[in-house]
């Protein structure tokens, strides 16, 4: 459904990378290897490669229509953010 692009070395949507950068400023995320783990991602992945995954395999799963709008990544950004809260809560 989504255009997918290199970002950071792994291929997502450019959705995907906006949801994970939010997620990576917030909580102030290193690149390390600890989440691919709990986030059902390969564990060759640093961290941001990671959420990067994660977050497109949401996107693949979203409702999208030919007008997808800035609103619709917003609502992207934050159901990622409640699901990686819920994750690791």
């Amino acid at each position: 459904m989504f255009d997918k692009s290199v970002f950071d070395g792994v291929v997502v949507c450019e959705a995907a990378d906006a949801m994970a950068n939010h997620i990576i400023t917030e909580f102030e995320i290193p690149r390390l290897d600890r989440l691919a783990t709990k986030l059902k991602v390969n564990s060759c992945f640093n961290d941001h490669q990671a959420l990067r995954l994660w977050a497109d395999r949401l996107c693949e799963n979203y409702p999208i229509t030919n007008d997808f709008t800035v609103y619709d990544l917003e609502d992207l950004i934050q159901t990622a953010r409640i699901l990686f809260l819920k994750i690791f809560s």
